[in-house]
């Protein structure tokens, strides 16, 4: 079975995307992602399916898997996907429709998903709805998901979570201890709609309460490849750049606490492993599945953010971090987490279960491949293949089974009895009254 993505980078020229496996090297996560599942797939099921980068800048893709030059866009990559025989096509679908690719698709009869990492707009996803060969949306987030399942393409709709590199999880130095996370660090793109400002406001009211944090930002408006009109730091959009520069020089001793990195390559998880609480977007704008805040899990930062869209499925909250809905609650969050090692150390273990059992490459990359079992099988893409839960939650003994556990277990703290325990005593005692019963029977009654 033969997939290709197609991954536009024409605006990330710089970007070395040569080892997916250490983590993004600086980039969306759209873009990295179709680097990296792709990639994955060829590593882990090289036999079952044939993976093909398409992009417009190849020089720096990983070795090892195939790749083609795109020079015009989405519709000449369709075309180059059609070309090669591809059985499935993927790319990232935007929030409005990107020059008439429904249309291009289904004119080539090209199965295609596309890779929701935006929502589409309602009027997108009527088209989605009524394509032929638009088989599946995938939706990045759980949120997403349970959003869409009235909408109109809610029959073409699948969930599979962003991924994290398991590199990234079980072997980046991400063990440094309380005491050696002296720093905040926020990680988002400089755009209005990663709501930096909302963290410019009030820094100064968390920095007064802990004066020996710095906070580190990472990233700027480059992020997505943004970059004229920008400010005298060359950070983010002028105005926006100036906006929240005013608001942190309000209070000129916190803003010297404040190191603006840029985008950074993979020397960014340094920073990350040094860190004690890690912020993303606070408002959620936007969001679908927030790589950063994954990232940050991943190397056992707790984080903080608010409880908005997607961020309520990307961080557990009070497992694998604190989520807020007021100015007050966010700044209280993000003071209790830094200054309390016991709620830090119980967080941090939370968020790299988190970011391990939830998001990793391993559990997201099986998930593609049965999507597209299912497209090349023309399988309904939501059809289940669960065991019927007649066969087990919707009996009687699984009542029984539930009815034990809070009587007995929970209430009365008797744990050694079962429901099994119980039907094999019964049987016990049942059997030799059956015996006597049945002898009788015989005896007495003639056929």
């Amino acid at each position: 079975m033969r997939v290709t993505f197609y991954c536009a980078n024409k605006h990330l020229p710089g970007i070395d995307f040569s080892e997916p496996i250490k983590g993004n090297p600086g980039c969306g996560a759209a873009e990295y992602l179709h680097v990296t599942i792709p990639f994955l797939l060829s590593k882990s099921l090289g036999n079952l399916v044939e993976p093909i980068i398409l992009a417009d800048n190849i020089s720096s893709l990983p070795k090892g898997i195939k790749n083609h030059k795109v020079d015009d866009g989405i519709k000449e990559a369709a075309s180059i996907a059609k070309k090669l025989n591809s059985d499935i096509f993927v790319f990232r679908s935007r929030i409005h429709e990107e020059e008439s690719i429904l249309e291009v698709i289904d004119k080539l009869k090209l199965n295609s998903i596309g890779r929701a990492a935006l929502t589409p707009s309602h009027a997108h996803q009527i088209k989605m709805s009524k394509s032929k060969y638009f088989k599946v949306l995938v939706c990045v987030g759980e949120n997403q998901y349970y959003q869409l399942i009235d909408s109109p393409i809610r029959k073409k709709i699948y969930h599979i979570n962003n991924g994290i590199s398991d590199y990234l999880i079980d072997h980046v130095s991400s063990c440094h201890t309380f005491d050696s996370r002296k720093d905040i660090v926020f990680m988002g793109s400089l755009v209005p709609q990663k709501n930096f400002h909302y963290l410019a406001k009030v820094w100064k009211l968390i920095s007064c309460q802990i004066p020996k944090a710095r906070l580190h930002v990472i990233g700027s408006s480059n992020t997505y490849g943004i970059n004229s009109n920008l400010g005298k730091r060359g950070l983010a959009e002028k105005n926006y750049e100036d906006k929240f520069f005013s608001l942190l020089d309000n209070d000129p001793i916190s803003a010297k606490k404040v190191l603006f990195h840029g985008n950074l390559g993979l020397s960014k998880y340094k920073i990350l492993a040094r860190s004690r609480v890690g912020i993303v977007n606070p408002l959620g704008t936007t969001e679908t599945c927030c790589v950063s805040a994954v990232e940050m899990q991943a190397l056992g930062i707790p984080v903080c953010t608010g409880n908005y869209e997607s961020l309520k499925t990307t961080i557990l909250d009070g497992t694998s971090g604190l989520l807020s809905n007021s100015e007050k609650n966010f700044v209280k969050n993000i003071v209790q987490i830094y200054r309390n090692k016991i709620l830090f150390n119980d967080l941090s273990i939370g968020a790299r279960a988190n970011a391990k059992l939830n998001f990793s490459f391993n559990k997201i990359i099986i998930q593609w491949y049965e999507v597209f079992y299912k497209i090349k099988m023309n399988i309904e893409i939501r059809k289940s293949f669960n065991v019927d839960k007649k066969y087990t939650k919707l009996n009687f003994l699984y009542f029984l089974r539930k009815i034990n556990v809070f009587i007995f277990h929970d209430f009365l703290k008797i744990k050694s009895i079962s429901v099994n325990y119980f039907l094999y005593k019964l049987k016990e005692f049942i059997r030799p009254i059956y015996k006597i019963f049945k002898k009788f029977i015989f005896k007495n009654i003639n056929f």
